[in-house]
């Protein structure tokens, strides 16, 4: 199964494309915002380095869905968005994402995931796509809403000392 899409990704507002090599320093000084930080697993330390062997291991493994947000009018970097799963032919994947403080509040997540989620059913036959989000996490939780993710329980805390999670999924259609 091949986890990466043929071609970018394109709506009028995002296009999802492969990261590059010349994508690294963006890559690190977006994850050292502390609203990333915060509400995401992505190291706090992440030197461009780091983000070097990151982009080289999504582009090397095919293990995960990694691909770089941007803005389909410039091609300007806005931020990631990933599916990953244990096991991809049961059907069920997990979708993460960030942006960079400049492009939050212009419905680039909710766009970002109707993309990716859409090319998940069509080309991995997908079933089901689950988003684990931070409670207190608004911003994320709005975006899930308006790409059409409804609330679907909870799930433990994915940082020590953190709260349970609420989870949404967004079903086939």
């Amino acid at each position: 199964m091949e986890l990466t899409p043929a071609a970018p990704l394109s709506d009028a507002r995002v296009t999802l494309r492969q990261w590059r090599e010349t994508d690294v320093s963006f890559y690190a000084r977006a994850v050292a915002d502390p609203e990333v930080r915060r509400w995401t697993t992505e190291p706090p330390d992440l030197t461009e380095e780091d983000a070097r062997r990151a982009i080289s291991r999504h582009l090397a493994e095919g293990r995960n869905v990694s691909l770089a947000i941007t803005d389909a009018a410039t091609g300007a970097l806005a931020g990631n968005i990933t599916m990953v799963s244990d096991d991809w032919s049961a059907g069920i994947a997990e979708a993460m994402y960030w942006l960079d403080a400049r492009w939050r509040g212009r419905r680039f997540s909710s766009a970002a995931l109707r993309l990716l989620c859409d090319w998940g059913f069509r080309a991995l036959g997908l079933r089901r796509v689950e988003l684990v989000i931070d409670r207190d996490n608004v911003p994320s939780l709005r975006a899930a809403v308006a790409a059409g993710f409804r609330p679907a329980g909870t799930a433990p805390a994915r940082k020590a000392g953190g709260q349970e999670m609420v989870r949404y999924a967004l079903e086939s259609p």
